[in-house]
């Protein structure tokens, strides 16, 4: 009861730039989660959006992200999703989070994200999870490590998915993936060279997804790098899918208008 009040206690919905709020959570006593929020007249549903890299927005009062990842995919394409009609929220980490190694796998973490589930059920059903690169991890916290408040799908793009992609984990090692009970899609670009997302990773991953009701893999081509030098797993390259911004978003919102039901 103590941890319920803990996290209800204050939320506040504060004006942003261009339509958006920032809705503030406390999930524990003294920490901090802002949320970015957005929505249509009539929803059709929710998105909760998942940023890769460290997760870290910097979400000021005002809304302003405050680091590098207003860039990432999932962040810069928000406003699509509010034009296709689904309310948006895109969560921070929490306060007491930050800095702290592998915040992503624990049990805090996961109730946080529940919590940003719970909120979204209160503006617009069904409520599907977007996640992109290490937002695959998320994902997978959010299905495995906490029951309170689950999405009716999850959508991962360019996802660190398995447990051989890097010394950080994966979606594979949060836990028992085949204990997943949602629709899935898997997004992928067949030229990312990101040695942690690789292509064929999703194939590996869909078969440990034994759980699942459906689970679907959409293979994109297109766009990026935007320079030269481009980091081959940030935001400007085929890992982020840059430059075909919009197919990823029609490819998402196809498979949720057929796989998530009201």
């Amino acid at each position: 009861m103590r941890i319920v009040i803990f996290l209800f206690a204050m939320i506040v919905a504060i004006q942003a730039h261009a339509g958006e709020s920032v809705l503030t959570l406390t999930p524990r006593p003294g920490a901090v989660l802002r949320v970015l929020t957005d929505r249509p007249a009539n929803p059709v549903g929710s998105v909760i959006l998942l940023a890769g890299a460290d997760g870290i927005l910097d979400l000021d009062a005002q809304g302003h992200i405050g680091t590098s990842l207003r860039d990432n995919e999932v962040i810069r394409t928000r406003a699509s999703y509010v034009k296709a009609g689904y309310a948006t929220f895109a969560p921070d980490v929490a306060s007491d989070l930050r800095g702290t190694q592998g915040f992503r796998f624990g049990s805090s973490y996961a109730a946080d994200l529940g919590a940003v589930v719970g909120e979204a059920r209160k503006l617009g059903v069904p409520v599907a999870v977007i996640g992109t690169s290490r937002g695959a991890i998320s994902i997978a916290a959010l299905l495995l490590k906490q029951s309170a408040a689950l999405p009716d799908a999850a959508v991962i793009s360019s996802g660190v998915l398995m447990a051989d992609a890097g010394e950080g984990g994966s979606a594979s090692t949060v836990g028992d993936v085949g204990r997943i009970h949602i629709p899935i899609l898997l997004l992928r670009h067949v030229q990312d060279s990101c040695p942690v997302s690789r292509p064929e990773d999703a194939d590996r991953f869909k078969a440990l997804l034994v759980g699942a009701p459906k689970v679907d893999i959409v293979t994109l081509n297109g766009g990026g790098p935007a320079t030269r030098g481009a980091d081959r797993c940030g935001s400007s390259h085929f890992h982020g899918f840059y430059g075909i911004d919009d197919q990823v978003v029609a490819a998402t919102v196809t498979w949720l208008r057929a796989n998530m039901r009201r």
